[in-house]
């Protein structure tokens, strides 16, 4: 009787403590995931340049790999060509004509693309000509900051926002048909504008910080 009373109690003592392991193992988990969350954060805004590896380390600076990634992002990443050659419509003699009248409409007519495909199709077109116009901006922007020597971190902090700026800009311009996300398109493309304003900017107070 008196060891049928203590497996008892036995059992129930587990009882109790089960929750709390529970809760520690709980804990445990939750912490291990937040310090796995600011292990990738602190590699990821390394790798942009953003943060040193070392306090005493200087940081790099990505200006040149900032002005190919966004070539790419404005002369290739959001041409038509890979969208209208899923189509079967891309004319490779004479690209420009697809999405013009006469060709437009009979692309529409004969049945090779609905009317909403056309009229992305031209609106791509649209933001490839504006990423391409725009892209001469930031190219002098951070040639600038670079002559000028601006700290690498605001070069890489500035860089890394215009970038994420444009992809923006065109995935609304490609998505858009409705006059609110029209308004968020120009917001956006007056957003890529001020970055580069101000690196203009500092990069003329840098220049200049020994005769001020």
């Amino acid at each position: 009787m008196f060891e049928a009373s203590k497996a008892h109690l036995s059992t129930t003592t587990r009882g109790h403590g089960a929750p709390q392991t529970i809760h520690s193992i709980n804990t445990c988990d939750f912490r291990s995931t937040l310090l796995q969350v600011y292990t990738v954060r602190a590699a990821f805004l390394t790798n942009l340049g953003l943060t040193a590896n070392n306090s005493l380390a200087p940081l790099p600076n990505y200006g040149p790999h900032f002005l190919l990634g966004n070539f790419f992002l404005s002369y290739v990443l959001t041409t038509t060509r890979f969208q209208k050659g899923s189509y079967g419509v891309d004319n490779n003699i004479n690209p420009r004509h697809d999405l013009v009248s006469p060709r437009a409409e009979q692309l529409v007519s004969k049945g090779k693309i609905t009317q909403e495909q056309l009229e992305q199709l031209q609106r791509i077109q649209a933001a490839h000509s504006n990423s391409m116009e725009h892209y001469t901006v930031f190219a002098a922007a951070v040639l600038c900051a670079m002559v000028a020597k601006l700290d690498s971190g605001m070069l890489n902090k500035y860089a890394t926002l215009y970038t994420a700026i444009r992809a923006a800009y065109f995935l609304v311009y490609r998505q858009n048909t409705t006059r609110q996300a029209a308004g968020i398109r120009s917001v956006l493309w007056w957003a890529g504008n001020i970055v580069c304003i101000r690196l203009f900017w500092f990069a003329g107070k840098a220049l200049n910080a020994h005769v001020l």
